[in-house]
């Protein structure tokens, strides 16, 4: 039997990251069909490929509705990769305490350079059945974690967002381009985002970017309640608070304030 080359190895990995970038929290189960009509690839080159990923464990079947889902396997990676981020490790004190002084959720999540994972979370007493759920991954282009980072990438970064779907979740979500620069250009002048009731109705999210030893926005906490429950008027003390701890997690990971120019082509102020 001739080995597959190297060249031909990639391909094939290639297909196998195609093929986990097709589930989601909405479309966690999806059938043959489905796979192949969204990689554009035959039915049986789908059956062939999604039949070999069963056999490592990367995806399960689910006979009662007729389709593939993650295979548990996938959860033991994630599961170690979030064990080795330091963010992770450092996260729970700064997270508990914001949930305490609120009473709101608070979510932590980080970049993967489109969209944003949610890697922790903690519940509000009222549990929001719309809010993000932890390992989703959501937009950045509306949610306050994403709108917070975005606001200090370089503008390639924010092409790249442009570049997939841009979906309009809610009337209040932002689609235009030049509205939306001038929403992070707002972000980075103030140090907060805003998630208006942009990617679920009747709920409001204020998030402060964290950043690395090097200067960058990679991930954002964040604090979110129902709409009459995080008003208008009570953001600017909720974003003081989210932003100290915001700031005291960047200082853990080796931040220095304010030496870090914001990305070419944004004004504001530098993070503090």
């Amino acid at each position: 039997m001739k080995k597959p080359t190297s060249e031909e190895g990639i391909k094939s990995l290639h297909k196998v990251m195609r093929v986990l970038d097709c589930f989601s929290i909405r479309d966690d189960v999806l059938s043959v069909s489905e796979i192949a009509s969204r990689l554009d690839i035959p039915p049986s080159t789908a059956h062939r490929l999604l039949s070999s990923m069963r056999s490592a464990d990367l995806l399960e079947q689910d006979k009662r509705r007729g389709g593939y889902r993650l295979g548990l396997k996938l959860f033991s990676l994630g599961s170690t990769v979030l064990g080795s981020m330091d963010i992770h490790r450092i996260s729970v004190d700064a997270m508990e305490e914001l949930h305490r002084i609120t009473r709101m959720s608070v979510h932590l999540a980080v970049f993967d350079g489109e969209g944003v994972l949610v890697v922790r979370k903690i519940g509000s007493a009222r549990e929001l059945s719309t809010s993000l759920n932890l390992m989703e991954r959501a937009p950045a282009h509306c949610t306050g974690v994403g709108k917070a980072i975005l606001a200090y990438q370089p503008p390639e970064a924010i092409d790249r967002v442009f570049a997939g779907e841009i979906i309009q979740f809610t009337p209040s979500t932002i689609v235009d381009r030049e509205a939306f620069d001038r929403e992070l250009a707002t972000i980075a002048e103030r140090g907060y985002s805003i998630d208006d009731q942009e990617h679920n109705i009747g709920i409001r999210c204020v998030a402060v970017p964290i950043f690395n030893e090097a200067g960058k926005a990679f991930a954002a906490i964040s604090v979110s309640g129902t709409a009459w429950e995080l008003t208008p008027g009570a953001v600017d003390e909720i974003a003081k608070t989210v932003k100290l701890h915001a700031d005291t997690l960047s200082a853990k990971l080796g931040h220095v304030a304010k030496t870090n120019p914001l990305p070419s082509g944004r004004k504001g102020k530098a993070p503090a």
